[in-house]
C-alpha cells in the first residue's frame, strides 16, 4: 500500500544501483539526486514538490541511476511499482504510449546531464576522463614510440614531450593529468619514467617506458565498456574487501593447471587455510557475495577427489590488476595527487598484522572482540 514517509535531512532515501521498487512522489521539501565517486558527492539534480523518481522502474526493470538524499525534513508519497504497473496496465494504449514517451525522454534527460556534470567535474580525473587518458598514452606510444617485446609483453618507449603536445593539441587532454598518471603507473609498477638535467641544472622528466602496453589498452577497454554499457558498471567501482578477495584467489591459482574450460580446481579445506594463514581471511560466503555482486564467480564443485573451488584464474588476474588501478586513480581523486610515498593498501594491511579485519579489511586495535566496521566477531 501507498504511505507518507518522513525523511531528515541528509537521509538517503535509496542509493544508486538500488532496484527500483518504489515510485517516489515528494509532497514538500527537496531531494538532491547525486552520484558518489572517491568519496566525493557529485550533485546531479536537486527535486521539490510534487517531482517524481524512481519512474524508469514502471516500464522495465530498472535501477536507480543516482542516489537520493533530503536535503530538508522532506516528505514523499512512496507507491510500490506493482499497483503502478497494474494501474498502467488497465489504461489505454494511447496513454501508455505517452507516458512512456515522458519517462524515455525524462531518463534522456538525466543522463544528459549526468554526462554533463562529470565531464566539467574538478576532480584530478574524473571517470568520462579516465579512459581518454590512458587511450592517449596506449596510442601516443603505440605511433609515436619505440615499441619492442620485453620478455611476453610488448613494451613502448616514448619522450614525454612527444605525450605533453598530442596530449594539449589533438586530445586537448591536460599535460598535468597525464604527469600524474605516469605516477600512478610508476607507483604501480607498470612503468619507468628517465630524467635528465636542463639547462638550468634542474632534474626534468625526459622518457617514459611503459612496460605493458597490452595492460594499458585493455584496462580502457574494459573501464569503458562497463562505464557505458547500462547494468555493467558495478565492476568499476572498487570494493576493497572483494579487491582483497579476489588477489588471494589470483595469488592462489597462479602455476596451477586448468581443465578444458581454463578454470582452474583448487582444494577447499586447503584453500580456507591458505586465505587464512597467508591472507589473513577467514573465507566465508560473504566473501564470495562480495565477489558475486562484481561479476566474479567462484563456485564448489564436489568431485570424486573431494571439494573444491572453481574459477577462471585469467579472469581474476586481469581484473584484479584492473582493480590495482581503480584503486589508485580513487586516491588520487581523494588527495587531489598521487602519493608516490605511499605504500600499497595491500603490502599494509599484511604488514600489520591484527590491526585488519580478516572479514572486511577495516581497521581494528587488540581491544576489540568484535569489527567496529562490519560485526565480525574476532578471535579471542
Amino acid at each position: 500500500m501507498e504511505g507518507i514517509r518522513r525523511f531528515k535531512k541528509g537521509e538517503i532515501l535509496f542509493r544508486e544501483g538500488d532496484p527500483c521498487q518504489q515510485l517516489y512522489i515528494i509532497k514538500s521539501g527537496r531531494v538532491s539526486l547525486f552520484l558518489e565517486r572517491s568519496g566525493r558527492k557529485i550533485e546531479i539534480l536537486s527535486l521539490t514538490t510534487s517531482q517524481v523518481m524512481g519512474e524508469q522502474g514502471v516500464f522495465a526493470n530498472a535501477k536507480h541511476m543516482f542516489s537520493a538524499e533530503a536535503q530538508t525534513e522532506t516528505k514523499v508519497l512512496e507507491v510500490p511499482l506493482d499497483v503502478v504497473k497494474e494501474q498502467m496496465g488497465q489504461s489505454p494504449p494511447g496513454v501508455k504510449l505517452v507516458m512512456k514517451s515522458v519517462v524515455d525522454e525524462v531518463k534522456q534527460a538525466r543522463t544528459s546531464l549526468k554526462s554533463f556534470k562529470m565531464e566539467t567535474d574538478k576532480s584530478a580525473c574524473p571517470q568520462p576522463l579516465v579512459v581518454r587518458a590512458f587511450t592517449l598514452l596506449n596510442l601516443v606510444t603505440r605511433h609515436a614510440g619505440k615499441v619492442e617485446t620485453e620478455g611476453s609483453e610488448l613494451a613502448g618507449q616514448v619522450d614525454w614531450s612527444v605525450i605533453k603536445l598530442y596530449a594539449s593539441r589533438m586530445f586537448l587532454e591536460s599535460p598535468a593529468r597525464m604527469r600524474s598518471l605516469l605516477d600512478l603507473l610508476l607507483k604501480l609498477g607498470h612503468c619507468e619514467l628517465g630524467f635528465a638535467k636542463n639547462e638550468d641544472g634542474e632534474e626534468e622528466l625526459k622518457t617514459v617506458k611503459i612496460h605493458s602496453l597490452q595492460l594499458i589498452e585493455d584496462f580502457a577497454e574494459f573501464y569503458q565498456y562497463h562505464y557505458y554499457k547500462a547494468g555493467r558498471s558495478e565492476i568499476i567501482y572498487l570494493d576493497k574487501l572483494a579487491h582483497r578477495v579476489a588477489k588471494a584467489f589470483a595469488a592462489l591459482a597462479e602455476g596451477q593447471p586448468t581443465d578444458h574450460r581454463g578454470a582452474v580446481l583448487l582444494e577447499y579445506d586447503a584453500t580456507v587455510g591458505d586465505f587464512k594463514n597467508r591472507f589473513k581471511i577467514d573465507l566465508k560466503d560473504t566473501h564470495l557475495s562480495a565477489l558475486g555482486k562484481k561479476g566474479l564467480f567462484v563456485q564448489t564443485k564436489s568431485t570424486d577427489k573431494g571439494v573444491h573451488f572453481v574459477f577462471d584464474p585469467k579472469e581474476f588476474s586481469s581484473v584484479v590488476k584492473y582493480w590495482d588501478i581503480i584503486s589508485e586513480i580513487d586516491k588520487w581523486n581523494e588527495k587531489g595527487f598521487v602519493d608516490l610515498n605511499e605504500r600499497n593498501g595491500e603490502e599494509a594491511a599484511q604488514s600489520e598484522t591484527g590491526t585488519v579485519c580478516p572479514q572486511c579489511s577495516g581497521q581494528i586495535s587488540a581491544e576489540h572482540r568484535f569489527c567496529p566496521h562490519c560485526g565480525f566477531k574476532l578471535a579471542a
